[in-house]
Protein backbone atom coordinates (compact mmCIF):
# COMPACT_ATOMS: atom_id res chain seq x y z
CA UNK A 1 0.00 0.00 0.00
CA UNK A 2 1.45 3.50 -0.77
CA UNK A 3 2.08 5.73 2.08
CA UNK A 4 -0.30 8.73 3.01
CA UNK A 5 1.03 10.98 5.75
CA UNK A 6 -0.77 11.03 8.65
CA UNK A 7 -2.89 13.86 9.62
CA UNK A 8 -2.20 14.16 13.37
CA UNK A 9 -0.19 16.39 15.07
CA UNK A 10 0.05 17.31 18.51
CA UNK A 11 -0.80 20.83 17.48
CA UNK A 12 -4.20 19.70 15.95
CA UNK A 13 -4.55 16.95 18.59
CA UNK A 14 -4.77 19.78 21.30
CA UNK A 15 -7.28 22.16 19.13
CA UNK A 16 -9.84 19.47 18.34
CA UNK A 17 -9.70 17.96 21.74
CA UNK A 18 -13.72 17.07 22.14
CA UNK A 19 -14.81 16.69 18.68
CA UNK A 20 -16.04 13.68 18.46
CA UNK A 21 -19.15 15.23 20.17
CA UNK A 22 -18.88 18.35 17.83
CA UNK A 23 -22.50 19.07 16.30
CA UNK A 24 -20.79 20.21 13.33
CA UNK A 25 -19.56 16.42 12.66
CA UNK A 26 -22.27 15.67 10.39
CA UNK A 27 -21.97 12.04 10.87
CA UNK A 28 -24.44 9.72 10.41
CA UNK A 29 -27.41 10.92 12.09
CA UNK A 30 -26.47 14.72 11.91
CA UNK A 31 -29.27 17.01 10.26
CA UNK A 32 -28.10 19.12 7.24
CA UNK A 33 -28.00 22.77 8.49
CA UNK A 34 -29.63 25.42 6.56
CA UNK A 35 -28.85 27.38 4.21
CA UNK A 36 -27.55 30.66 5.18
CA UNK A 37 -30.39 33.90 4.09
CA UNK A 38 -32.03 31.03 2.06
CA UNK A 39 -29.37 30.21 -0.41
CA UNK A 40 -26.40 32.53 -1.76
CA UNK A 41 -27.07 34.22 -5.13
CA UNK A 42 -25.53 31.51 -7.96
CA UNK A 43 -24.23 35.16 -9.96
CA UNK A 44 -22.61 36.79 -7.26
CA UNK A 45 -18.51 37.16 -7.55
CA UNK A 46 -16.49 35.18 -5.18
CA UNK A 47 -15.32 38.60 -3.43
CA UNK A 48 -16.73 37.91 -0.40
CA UNK A 49 -14.64 39.06 2.39
CA UNK A 50 -12.60 42.13 2.39
CA UNK A 51 -10.57 43.06 5.38
CA UNK A 52 -7.08 45.04 6.31
CA UNK A 53 -7.49 46.64 2.66
CA UNK A 54 -7.41 43.11 0.71
CA UNK A 55 -9.41 41.09 -0.51
CA UNK A 56 -9.36 37.38 0.23
CA UNK A 57 -9.22 34.33 -1.38
CA UNK A 58 -10.40 31.03 0.20
CA UNK A 59 -11.43 31.00 3.89
CA UNK A 60 -10.61 33.63 6.29
CA UNK A 61 -11.10 34.43 10.25
CA UNK A 62 -11.87 38.12 10.31
CA UNK A 63 -13.56 38.24 13.70
CA UNK A 64 -11.15 36.92 16.49
CA UNK A 65 -8.31 39.38 15.46
CA UNK A 66 -9.68 42.57 14.99
CA UNK A 67 -8.06 44.09 12.00
CA UNK A 68 -5.64 40.79 11.53
CA UNK A 69 -7.43 38.65 9.36
CA UNK A 70 -6.54 34.68 10.34
CA UNK A 71 -6.03 32.38 7.34
CA UNK A 72 -4.72 28.54 6.72
CA UNK A 73 -6.42 26.80 4.58
CA UNK A 74 -4.38 25.71 1.56
CA UNK A 75 -4.06 28.08 -1.08
CA UNK A 76 -5.90 30.85 0.94
CA UNK A 77 -4.49 34.63 0.97
CA UNK A 78 -4.97 37.91 -0.76
CA UNK A 79 -4.89 40.48 -3.71
CA UNK A 80 -3.57 44.06 -3.13
CA UNK A 81 -3.50 46.40 -5.44
CA UNK A 82 -1.61 49.69 -4.81
CA UNK A 83 0.22 53.04 -6.18
CA UNK A 84 3.69 52.62 -5.31
CA UNK A 85 7.13 50.79 -5.42
CA UNK A 86 7.25 48.07 -3.05
CA UNK A 87 4.94 46.08 -0.75
CA UNK A 88 5.96 44.06 2.69
CA UNK A 89 3.54 42.03 4.95
CA UNK A 90 3.93 41.72 8.33
CA UNK A 91 2.80 38.07 9.91
CA UNK A 92 2.58 35.69 12.42
CA UNK A 93 2.78 32.06 11.87
CA UNK A 94 2.31 29.69 14.22
CA UNK A 95 2.88 25.41 13.76
CA UNK A 96 5.15 24.84 11.01
CA UNK A 97 7.22 27.42 9.24
CA UNK A 98 5.09 27.77 5.99
CA UNK A 99 5.64 28.44 2.59
CA UNK A 100 3.78 31.39 0.60
CA UNK A 101 3.73 32.21 -3.07
CA UNK A 102 3.70 35.75 -4.44
CA UNK A 103 1.79 36.59 -7.92
CA UNK A 104 3.28 40.18 -9.14
CA UNK A 105 1.14 42.31 -11.59
CA UNK A 106 -0.42 38.96 -12.95
CA UNK A 107 3.38 36.78 -12.64
CA UNK A 108 3.79 34.19 -10.54
CA UNK A 109 6.99 34.11 -8.47
CA UNK A 110 9.19 31.46 -6.47
CA UNK A 111 7.67 30.24 -3.22
CA UNK A 112 9.34 31.98 -0.21
CA UNK A 113 9.84 30.08 3.23
CA UNK A 114 8.81 31.92 6.58
CA UNK A 115 9.36 31.29 9.70
CA UNK A 116 7.30 30.39 12.66
CA UNK A 117 6.07 33.67 14.86
CA UNK A 118 6.08 37.25 14.43
CA UNK A 119 8.63 38.62 10.81
CA UNK A 120 7.79 41.44 7.93
CA UNK A 121 8.31 39.78 4.25
CA UNK A 122 8.97 41.68 1.06
CA UNK A 123 6.71 40.66 -1.21
CA UNK A 124 7.42 43.00 -4.11
CA UNK A 125 9.95 44.87 -4.14
CA UNK A 126 12.20 47.51 -6.70
CA UNK A 127 8.78 47.74 -9.01
CA UNK A 128 8.23 50.77 -11.30
CA UNK A 129 6.44 53.62 -9.61
CA UNK A 130 2.82 53.11 -10.74
CA UNK A 131 -0.37 50.79 -10.27
CA UNK A 132 0.55 47.22 -9.20
CA UNK A 133 -1.38 44.29 -8.04
CA UNK A 134 0.32 41.42 -5.59
CA UNK A 135 -1.39 38.16 -4.57
CA UNK A 136 -0.55 36.20 -1.72
CA UNK A 137 -1.20 32.31 -1.35
CA UNK A 138 -0.30 29.82 1.63
CA UNK A 139 1.31 26.75 0.32
CA UNK A 140 1.23 24.91 3.66
CA UNK A 141 -2.10 23.07 4.84
CA UNK A 142 -3.92 24.21 7.72
CA UNK A 143 -3.27 21.94 9.94
CA UNK A 144 0.55 22.48 10.08
CA UNK A 145 -0.49 25.75 11.79
CA UNK A 146 -2.10 29.14 11.15
CA UNK A 147 -0.75 32.63 9.86
CA UNK A 148 -2.48 35.77 10.56
CA UNK A 149 -1.70 39.08 8.68
CA UNK A 150 -0.61 42.29 11.04
CA UNK A 151 -0.15 44.82 8.54
CA UNK A 152 1.41 45.72 5.12
CA UNK A 153 3.55 48.60 4.24
CA UNK A 154 3.47 50.00 0.49
CA UNK A 155 6.91 51.78 -0.68
CA UNK A 156 7.04 55.15 -1.91
CA UNK A 157 2.59 55.16 -2.52
CA UNK A 158 -0.62 53.39 -0.32
CA UNK A 159 -2.93 51.21 -0.83
CA UNK A 160 -6.04 51.65 -2.88
CA UNK A 161 -9.13 49.37 -3.61
CA UNK A 162 -8.72 45.56 -4.26
CA UNK A 163 -9.86 44.18 -7.48
CA UNK A 164 -13.07 42.84 -7.71
CA UNK A 165 -12.95 38.84 -8.13
CA UNK A 166 -13.75 36.54 -10.67
CA UNK A 167 -17.56 35.60 -11.72
CA UNK A 168 -16.71 32.04 -11.20
CA UNK A 169 -15.82 29.55 -8.12
CA UNK A 170 -14.35 26.41 -7.18
CA UNK A 171 -14.30 24.59 -3.85
CA UNK A 172 -12.51 21.81 -3.44
CA UNK A 173 -12.75 19.27 -0.49
CA UNK A 174 -10.12 16.32 -0.17
CA UNK A 175 -6.77 14.81 1.63
CA UNK A 176 -3.26 15.08 0.92
CA UNK A 177 -3.66 15.08 -2.53
CA UNK A 178 -5.93 18.27 -2.68
CA UNK A 179 -3.81 19.78 -0.22
CA UNK A 180 -0.68 19.54 -2.52
CA UNK A 181 1.18 17.45 0.08
CA UNK A 182 4.68 16.52 -1.18
CA UNK A 183 3.66 17.31 -5.17
CA UNK A 184 6.70 19.02 -5.85
CA UNK A 185 9.11 16.05 -5.01
CA UNK A 186 10.55 13.70 -7.61
CA UNK A 187 11.03 9.72 -6.89
CA UNK A 188 13.82 10.59 -5.03
CA UNK A 189 11.59 11.55 -2.44
CA UNK A 190 9.73 8.63 -2.44
CA UNK A 191 11.19 7.22 1.57
CA UNK A 192 11.15 11.08 2.56
CA UNK A 193 9.65 11.49 6.13
CA UNK A 194 8.62 14.91 5.76
CA UNK A 195 6.42 15.80 2.77
CA UNK A 196 5.41 19.13 3.70
CA UNK A 197 8.52 21.02 2.25
CA UNK A 198 7.53 19.96 -0.56
CA UNK A 199 4.18 21.11 -1.08
CA UNK A 200 2.31 23.28 -2.74
CA UNK A 201 -0.80 24.46 -3.03
CA UNK A 202 -0.62 26.33 -7.12
CA UNK A 203 0.62 23.42 -8.33
CA UNK A 204 -2.39 21.30 -7.13
CA UNK A 205 -4.92 20.02 -9.71
CA UNK A 206 -7.02 22.51 -8.09
CA UNK A 207 -5.10 25.27 -8.33
CA UNK A 208 -4.13 24.03 -12.17
CA UNK A 209 -7.83 23.52 -13.09
CA UNK A 210 -8.72 26.76 -11.71
CA UNK A 211 -6.67 29.40 -13.54
CA UNK A 212 -7.43 27.45 -16.71
CA UNK A 213 -10.79 27.91 -16.35
CA UNK A 214 -10.53 31.57 -15.07
CA UNK A 215 -11.83 30.78 -11.84
CA UNK A 216 -11.02 31.52 -8.05
CA UNK A 217 -10.41 28.20 -5.62
CA UNK A 218 -11.19 27.75 -2.26
CA UNK A 219 -9.26 24.63 -0.78
CA UNK A 220 -10.63 22.46 2.21
CA UNK A 221 -8.47 19.76 2.57
CA UNK A 222 -5.58 18.30 5.49
CA UNK A 223 -3.46 14.95 4.71
CA UNK A 224 -4.44 11.84 6.07
CA UNK A 225 -7.80 13.32 6.45
CA UNK A 226 -10.77 10.54 5.42
CA UNK A 227 -14.94 10.56 5.22
CA UNK A 228 -15.23 8.03 8.34
CA UNK A 229 -11.27 6.91 8.76
CA UNK A 230 -7.97 8.82 8.59
CA UNK A 231 -5.19 7.16 7.34
CA UNK A 232 -4.24 6.32 11.16
CA UNK A 233 -6.91 4.24 12.56
CA UNK A 234 -5.92 5.58 15.91
CA UNK A 235 -5.67 9.11 14.43
CA UNK A 236 -8.02 11.07 17.53
CA UNK A 237 -8.27 14.05 15.09
CA UNK A 238 -11.35 15.19 13.26
CA UNK A 239 -12.90 13.54 10.07
CA UNK A 240 -13.78 15.57 6.75
CA UNK A 241 -17.59 16.23 8.16
CA UNK A 242 -15.74 17.62 11.37
CA UNK A 243 -13.61 19.93 9.86
CA UNK A 244 -15.80 21.54 6.46
CA UNK A 245 -17.81 24.03 8.80
CA UNK A 246 -14.45 25.98 9.98
CA UNK A 247 -13.10 28.94 8.99
CA UNK A 248 -9.46 27.67 9.91
CA UNK A 249 -8.34 24.18 9.81
CA UNK A 250 -6.83 23.75 13.27
CA UNK A 251 -9.90 26.31 15.17
CA UNK A 252 -13.40 24.85 15.86
CA UNK A 253 -14.49 28.36 16.23
CA UNK A 254 -15.84 30.64 14.30
CA UNK A 255 -17.22 28.60 11.68
CA UNK A 256 -17.64 29.55 8.10
CA UNK A 257 -20.58 31.65 7.05
CA UNK A 258 -20.97 30.01 3.70
CA UNK A 259 -21.89 33.81 2.06
CA UNK A 260 -20.53 32.88 -1.13
CA UNK A 261 -21.83 29.95 -3.60
CA UNK A 262 -19.40 28.50 -5.65
CA UNK A 263 -21.02 27.32 -8.78
CA UNK A 264 -18.85 23.68 -8.82
CA UNK A 265 -17.76 21.82 -6.11
CA UNK A 266 -15.32 18.76 -5.63
CA UNK A 267 -14.72 15.94 -3.63
CA UNK A 268 -11.66 13.93 -3.91
CA UNK A 269 -12.21 12.03 -0.29
CA UNK A 270 -11.86 8.12 0.59
CA UNK A 271 -8.20 7.20 0.42
CA UNK A 272 -7.55 7.06 3.20
CA UNK A 273 -10.58 5.80 4.38
CA UNK A 274 -9.11 2.00 2.83
CA UNK A 275 -5.48 2.60 2.64
CA UNK A 276 -2.90 1.67 5.41
CA UNK A 277 -4.34 -2.15 5.80
CA UNK A 278 -7.98 -0.94 7.11
CA UNK A 279 -10.03 -2.51 4.52
CA UNK A 280 -13.51 -1.65 3.35
CA UNK A 281 -15.03 0.75 5.33
CA UNK A 282 -18.46 -0.37 4.40
CA UNK A 283 -22.09 1.56 4.57
CA UNK A 284 -20.41 3.84 6.96
CA UNK A 285 -18.40 5.52 4.47
CA UNK A 286 -21.74 5.60 2.04
CA UNK A 287 -23.86 6.93 4.36
CA UNK A 288 -21.60 9.51 5.78
CA UNK A 289 -20.99 11.08 2.41
CA UNK A 290 -24.83 10.69 1.67
CA UNK A 291 -24.98 13.46 5.15
CA UNK A 292 -21.75 15.61 3.29
CA UNK A 293 -24.06 15.48 0.05
CA UNK A 294 -26.74 16.49 1.85
CA UNK A 295 -24.92 19.56 3.65
CA UNK A 296 -23.29 20.84 0.95
CA UNK A 297 -26.08 21.13 -0.75
CA UNK A 298 -27.78 22.77 1.77
CA UNK A 299 -25.51 25.35 1.75
CA UNK A 300 -24.94 25.62 -1.82
CA UNK A 301 -28.27 25.05 -3.36
CA UNK A 302 -27.60 25.95 -6.72
CA UNK A 303 -23.91 24.39 -6.90
CA UNK A 304 -23.03 21.34 -9.42
CA UNK A 305 -20.87 18.54 -7.37
CA UNK A 306 -18.52 16.22 -8.58
CA UNK A 307 -17.29 13.44 -6.79
CA UNK A 308 -13.95 11.59 -7.57
CA UNK A 309 -11.22 9.48 -5.97
CA UNK A 310 -8.01 9.85 -7.41
CA UNK A 311 -5.00 8.62 -8.35
CA UNK A 312 -3.12 6.93 -5.37
CA UNK A 313 -5.84 4.14 -4.86
CA UNK A 314 -5.56 1.16 -7.33
CA UNK A 315 -6.41 -2.16 -7.37
CA UNK A 316 -10.13 -3.56 -5.25
CA UNK A 317 -9.33 -0.71 -3.16
CA UNK A 318 -9.75 2.02 -6.15
CA UNK A 319 -12.98 -0.37 -7.21
CA UNK A 320 -14.54 -0.30 -3.79
CA UNK A 321 -14.25 3.41 -3.05
CA UNK A 322 -15.24 4.40 -6.51
CA UNK A 323 -18.20 1.96 -6.14
CA UNK A 324 -19.49 3.70 -2.83
CA UNK A 325 -18.81 6.81 -4.14
CA UNK A 326 -21.39 5.73 -6.99
CA UNK A 327 -23.58 4.91 -4.59
CA UNK A 328 -23.48 7.75 -2.40
CA UNK A 329 -24.04 9.84 -5.24
CA UNK A 330 -27.05 7.50 -6.25
CA UNK A 331 -29.02 8.39 -3.28
CA UNK A 332 -29.29 12.12 -3.61
CA UNK A 333 -29.82 11.76 -7.61
CA UNK A 334 -32.61 9.16 -6.50
CA UNK A 335 -33.84 11.86 -3.75
CA UNK A 336 -34.02 14.61 -6.18
CA UNK A 337 -30.49 16.31 -6.34
CA UNK A 338 -29.94 16.21 -10.48
CA UNK A 339 -26.45 18.58 -9.60
CA UNK A 340 -24.50 15.60 -8.46
CA UNK A 341 -22.07 13.12 -10.37
CA UNK A 342 -19.35 10.47 -9.67
CA UNK A 343 -16.50 11.13 -12.21
CA UNK A 344 -13.49 8.71 -12.59
CA UNK A 345 -10.11 10.26 -12.50
CA UNK A 346 -6.94 7.68 -13.53
CA UNK A 347 -5.09 5.70 -11.14
CA UNK A 348 -1.39 7.38 -10.56
CA UNK A 349 1.14 5.72 -12.29
CA UNK A 350 4.87 5.51 -11.24
CA UNK A 351 6.31 7.79 -13.59
CA UNK A 352 4.04 10.75 -11.61
CA UNK A 353 5.50 9.70 -8.33
CA UNK A 354 6.59 12.54 -5.94
CA UNK A 355 7.40 12.93 -2.35
CA UNK A 356 6.06 9.25 -0.21
CA UNK A 357 4.34 8.08 -3.79
CA UNK A 358 1.64 11.37 -3.94
CA UNK A 359 1.05 12.85 -7.46
CA UNK A 360 3.53 14.53 -9.38
CA UNK A 361 2.74 18.12 -10.60
CA UNK A 362 3.10 16.60 -14.27
CA UNK A 363 -0.32 14.02 -12.59
CA UNK A 364 -1.98 17.59 -11.10
CA UNK A 365 -1.69 18.75 -14.61
CA UNK A 366 -3.63 15.65 -15.89
CA UNK A 367 -6.22 15.45 -13.02
CA UNK A 368 -6.87 19.07 -14.02
CA UNK A 369 -6.95 18.58 -17.55
CA UNK A 370 -10.05 16.02 -17.41
CA UNK A 371 -11.72 17.97 -14.57
CA UNK A 372 -11.60 21.25 -16.59
CA UNK A 373 -12.69 19.55 -19.75
CA UNK A 374 -16.03 17.78 -17.38
CA UNK A 375 -16.80 21.06 -15.59
CA UNK A 376 -16.63 23.03 -19.06
CA UNK A 377 -19.21 20.07 -20.30
CA UNK A 378 -21.58 20.29 -17.37
CA UNK A 379 -21.47 24.15 -16.44
CA UNK A 380 -20.95 25.76 -19.60
CA UNK A 381 -18.09 27.35 -18.80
Amino acid sequence: MKKMKTYASALAIAALAGCASDPNYGGLDATPPPPPDGGANPAQPPAGVVAAGVRWFGRVDTTTYAGQPRFSWSGTGFVAAFSGTSLAAEMTNSGAAPFFKTVIDGAPQAAFKAATGSGTYMLATGLTAGMHTVELYRQTEGPQGESRLLSLTVGDGALVDPPAGASRLIEFIGDSITAGYGNLGTAADLSNPDCFTLESAWDTYAGIAGRALGAEVSIVAASGIGIVRNYDPNDPGPRMPMLYPRAVANATTPTWDFHVEPQVVVINLGTNDISNGKGDPGMAYVDTYVTLLRTIRAYYPHTYIICTIAPLLNGGDLTTIRDHIKAAVQTVTTAGDAKVEAFDLPAQTSDKYACQYHPNVAENQLMADMLVAEIKAKVGW
